[in-house]
């Protein structure tokens, strides 16, 4: 069949680029190589980082396009393609308002949120993060089943999904306002398994992003296809003109008479890509689906497509935790809210610590001292407080997961020690050094708990430090990590209209790529939190947007 637009993945990027091409009265089809729709998006945060967002304007927040351009080339350096920079920043604003318009997506100012560079002047602590408005899966019908499920082991615990919005009162689980906002939750996630729904209709964060998305290209007349796996580009000389396509191994050719979006994840599951653009690549643990095999970057570079050069990080690291269950599946843990906490530290094999575990950039500290893996620990009482890895608060799971592997238990910090096979030494040293840090609220070492981003996760009802806790009686329990990521940064070069260029820096025509397929435009050095999928969405609006302009030019 021959379309206007064909789009490469059904992700963020390219549910944005696809909506935006649509709307503007173009025949587009999305074709997804997994077996459900949402890419990358449906598991993650969901977050956008969008200085100067219709929402901050409306809090009437001190904050401007000028003072986020300045943070964000201190940030990036040199490196920085400045006139990427200039198209994400006046575009951002201007997408968030289209999709309130032409979707049913809806942003919200997040919790406050810091960007990750405080010291560096131009940085916010509240109002550039969007968190995504929660979705009601039932709206998709039929579809719902095809939309990939949120991570059960990190926001969606029995298909029940948590939301940012919830994590107030999930710190107050003993008040009254907190039990009666989960008993609502509880009783809407009971009705739903009721009629007979696999996982809670009430979707947040990604899930709720990716849903809203997949609604609203539904609503607008675009052609899904999942199991649909695009091997190459069909090329006219130097333009892009449809690709190659297998469904159940069986081929086919599809045209576009307009363009095609490259939007098909990155390359976390390609073993040779990881081999060379991922550090401890043996050992590392992505979070992002199997099916990132890197497609999109691979057939653009076979086309004529360049890289864009060195990036300063290839991946937007995550600490990550692994747990084979019983079913053979391997569930993976982001540990984005634990290592905050008081009374959790993380060491070495010398049991020493090594970095700050609150820090955002905690991964960086496990490749430069070589602590690949590194175990967290904590003692009874902050388990059960706080939880640890896939152990919830209340620590309800606890035994299941000890008996399982995923958690060591030990009487005490030596015989926790010898079994983890670290120095029992190095580690009474170091629960003792941290015991006196959590008097004074202090960690000369690492400055855990210094920074407000370090206090986001930490616990504010905890004095002097929320980040500082002793390691206090036994039993002490540890858990394995590894670094992991939760985006792949290096993708193919683009220009300000989301066209993909060759190394002379001209463009292949009718070929544009957005999310993990173009490079980061922070050169992997991202800003803030929101800082994968604002960009991806980003420049999936500024491809389906600049399709459509071009068509009618």
């Amino acid at each position: 069949m021959d379309w206007d637009v064909i789009v490469v993945g059904s992700g963020a990027a390219g549910m944005t680029a696809a909506l935006r091409a649509e709307k503007a009265g173009l025949k587009v089809l999305i074709l997804e190589k997994a077996s459900h729709f949402g890419g990358t998006t449906a598991l993650s945060g969901g977050g956008i980082w969008i200085p100067g967002s219709p929402q901050a304007k409306a809090e009437r927040l001190d904050d401007s396009p000028e003072l986020a351009r300045s943070y964000i080339l201190k940030v990036v350096g040199d490196t920085a393609r400045t006139e990427l920079i200039d198209a994400y920043l006046t575009n951002g604003p201007e997408m968030v308002s289209w999709l309130a318009q032409n979707s049913d997506v809806k942003f919200l100012i997040s919790l406050p949120s810091s960007d990750w560079y405080p010291e560096i002047p131009g940085a916010v602590h509240y109002g550039r993060v969007l968190s995504p408005k929660e979705y009601d899966g039932k709206r998709l019908g039929v579809y719902f089943d095809q939309l990939r499920a949120g991570r059960e082991e990190f926001n969606s615990p029995g298909g029940f999904m948590i939301d940012i919005f919830d994590l107030p009162y999930l710190a107050k689980t003993g008040s009254l306002k907190s039990i009666v906002h989960f008993g609502k939750l509880g009783l809407r996630f009971a009705f739903d398994k009721l009629r007979g729904y696999k996982r809670g209709t009430r979707l947040t964060m990604g899930n709720a992003l990716a849903g809203a998305l997949m609604k609203s290209v539904l609503d607008a007349g675009v052609t899904l296809r999942r199991g649909a796996t695009v091997e190459a580009l069909v090329m006219e000389g130097r333009r892009a003109v449809g690709v190659k396509v297998s469904v159940n191994g069986n081929p086919e050719e599809q045209k576009a008479r307009l363009g095609i979006v490259l939007a098909s994840g990155g390359f976390s599951a390609n073993e040779q890509l990881r081999k060379a653009y991922i550090p401890y690549a043996d050992k590392h643990v992505s979070l992002l689906p199997y099916e990132n095999t890197g497609d999109g970057m691979n057939m653009a570079l076979e086309a004529g497509a360049s890289l864009d050069g060195d990036n300063l990080r290839n991946g937007v690291w995550s600490v990550v935790s692994t747990h084979k269950r019983y079913d053979g599946y391997v569930a993976r843990y982001a540990h984005l809210m634990d290592m905050s906490k008081p009374g959790c530290i993380a060491v070495n094999s010398k049991g020493e610590r090594f970095g700050n575990e609150a820090s955002v950039h905690f991964v960086d500290a496990m490749h430069q001292s070589g602590a690949v893996p590194a175990y967290i620990i904590s003692d009874a009482a902050g388990v059960k407080k706080y939880g640890l890895g896939m152990v919830y608060p209340g620590a309800r799971n606890l035994k299941a997961l000890v008996k399982s592997g995923y958690v060591t238990e030990a009487p005490t910090l030596r015989a926790l020690a010898a079994k983890i096979g670290v120095d029992p030494d190095g580690l009474e040293r170091t629960a003792s050094k941290m015991n006196e840090y959590a008097k004074t609220g202090v960690d000369p070492e690492f400055g855990k708990g210094n920074a407000l981003i370090d206090q986001e996760m930490g616990d504010p009802s905890h004095k002097p430090n929320p980040c500082l806790g002793p390691i206090g009686t036994g039993p002490f329990f540890a858990v394995k990590i590894f670094p992991g990521d939760g985006s792949t940064t290096v993708g193919v070069r683009i220009d300000d209209h989301s066209r993909v260029l060759d190394a002379n820096g001209a463009a292949l025509e009718g070929l544009y790529a957005a999310g993990l397929d173009a490079n980061s435009i922070w050169r992997g050095m991202a800003p803030a939190h929101g800082c994968n999928v604002g960009p991806a969405m980003v420049l999936g609006y500024i491809a389906g947007k600049s399709i459509a302009e071009d068509a009618i030019a």
